[in-house]
């Protein structure tokens, strides 16, 4: 079993190399920066820094972040304590309907939602709107899109909660108010730091939502930067956005505190309680806000612009091409990104070596998916040129290399949790018995630990998958030379070149996509 287990031990450390490539990337461009294309030479580092405000764009990021953070925070956090505490009409089936916005992409939503509120939209005709961009707007689509995620992170600590403590409080003539702060808050802490991270660093790395609401933050004028080859003020945005995410894992250290004390080998759920009129007013007006602005609206509106141009009798681009390219690179960048974190999770066990492994995955996957692709382009196109041409780096973009890496990169910590989970499930006495009986280290793993792991190889390849889908930034920087044309893709191209109905047709069939991923998932993602 010595083999295996060195074959799997180069295998994690070939992923971490893999890891830190984006990082890697914008290194060596802070070391040697990308020449001006007009002037041919090293920018000043000054005029630079002024020329393309990354402080401004930094401040204006960190603003959206904990916006978006606080909001995710209140409205997530709600909606999980009606699902797990309160009882009430329609309670199961608003509490996964209220989960459903994780299946809409965040363009897919801001482009639906400026259409559907502006002064022609059929929501914002009506009520004499106008048409929403700005921050306020970006931050709206951005806390629809991320609540879901704290109500699942903050939902899975309520259900493993014990009522016993709460119940001991009560006894003892503490206060509703008293039993949340001195009890239950104690207990959610480390819950509630994890879903706030999440919802701060997808706020500061979100591209499509503030590009088409034109919100000037970092990552949309780095992809900007990119795609006008300005490689030296790229890099100068890069770091900075880099630089943009310290601030949220401080304040995400700040609120988890210390960890609370083991709970109870076999918890009781707390009893459900009726809300009041007030309460049941607030509750089932956070569920229609997610739900209405989160599903309804984007599905209604892109139904609507399908409609519209069946009406007007306009051209539709056949969508079976787009389909099976987003599913193709769907299915093959899942497989390579589990590929990619099983080894790591292989080795969580391994005290510190685990440790290390999983903080390289998460370091990745922190970054924007724009950062890790133009960190890759970098690394790509350096490599490239010492090799004397840039064949190498044409070969790796329009052959797709750089694609599918840049996916396995964005999304490799999601696939780890779910096989961490199944790793961490396996019996160590069944290896420990096999290798008394002289079972070798392939005999062991293909009849012993393949089965035992095949669901959470499952969930991950599914929850791989389903976050690939909707990834637009990488697709759109590594995507372009490869020729295809995934749905992610085209909802964006559609959309800019006010061609709603096709733009209609694409988003209706990712979303339809993504949604019978969210299902299949949904299971493992609440209760993991």
């Amino acid at each position: 079993m010595r083999s295996g287990a060195l074959l799997l031990r180069v295998a994690a450390g070939a992923t971490v190399v893999l890891s830190v490539l984006p990082l890697l990337g914008l290194g060596m461009a802070a070391i040697d920066p990308p020449t001006d294309p007009l002037v041919g030479a090293a920018p000043d580092l000054a005029t630079l820094v002024r020329r393309s405000r990354v402080l401004e764009l930094a401040f204006r990021s960190i603003g959206l972040g904990l916006t978006v953070g606080a909001g995710a925070l209140g409205l997530g956090t709600a909606l999980a304590w009606a699902e797990q505490r309160l009882e009430y009409p329609g309670r199961r089936a608003l509490g996964v309907m209220s989960l459903l916005p994780l299946a809409v992409p965040s363009y897919v939503l801001a482009s639906t939602v400026a259409t559907a509120l502006g002064p022609a939209g059929w929501l914002g005709g009506p009520l004499g709107l106008s048409r929403p961009r700005g921050l306020l707007a970006a931050s709206l689509v951005l806390v629809l899109v991320t609540a879901p995620y704290v109500q699942l992170v903050v939902g899975a600590a309520l259900c493993r909660s014990s009522a016993a403590e709460e119940e001991a409080a009560r006894t003892l003539g503490a206060s509703p108010a008293r039993v949340f702060v001195e009890v239950v808050l104690p207990r959610l802490r480390p819950s509630l730091a994890y879903a706030v991270l999440i919802a701060l660093l997808y706020a500061v790395s979100d591209f499509g939502a503030v590009a088409v609401l034109d919100v000037p933050v970092l990552t949309w004028r780095l992809y900007e930067a990119v795609q006008h080859q300005a490689l030296d003020r790229a890099a100068l945005l890069g770091g900075g956005l880099v630089l943009a995410t310290v601030p949220f894992f401080a304040v995400a250290r700040l609120l988890r505190g210390q960890e609370p004390g083991r709970g109870v080998a076999n918890p009781r759920r707390p009893a459900r309680r009726r809300p009041g009129p007030t309460g049941l007013a607030l509750t089932y007006g956070a569920h229609g806000l997610v739900i209405g602005l989160g599903v309804a609206v984007p599905v209604f509106t892109m139904a609507g612009w399908v409609l519209e141009g069946l009406r007007r009798g306009l051209p539709f681009a056949t969508p079976w091409d787009a389909l099976g390219h987003t599913a193709g690179l769907a299915l093959v960048g899942s497989v390579l990104t589990v590929l990619i974190a099983f080894a790591p999770a292989a080795l969580t066990r391994v005290g510190r070596t685990g440790i290390l492994m999983e903080q390289a995955i998460y370091l990745t996957s922190a970054l924007p998916g724009v950062l890790v692709a133009f960190g890759l382009m970098l690394v790509a196109l350096t490599a490239s040129r010492a090799l004397g041409g840039g064949g190498l780096y044409a070969a790796l973009l329009s052959g797709g290399g750089l694609l599918l890496l840049g996916y396995a990169l964005r999304f490799v910590a999601e696939v780890f949790g779910p096989l961490r989970s199944a790793v961490l499930g396996l019996d160590p006495r069944q290896r420990e018995t096999a290798r008394v009986l002289g079972a070798t280290w392939a005999t062991w793993a293909r009849r012993i630990a393949a089965p035992a792991l095949a669901p959470g190889l499952g969930a991950a390849l599914v929850v791989g998958f389903v976050a690939i889908l909707k990834e637009l930034p990488v697709t759109l920087l590594l995507g372009g030379a490869t020729g295809l044309t995934p749905l992610a893709f085209r909802v964006w191209d559609r959309y800019n070149e006010a061609l709603h109905h096709d733009a209609g047709v694409a988003g209706l069939l990712l979303v339809g996509l993504t949604l019978s991923g969210v299902g299949l998932t949904l299971r493992w993602r609440r209760h993991a």
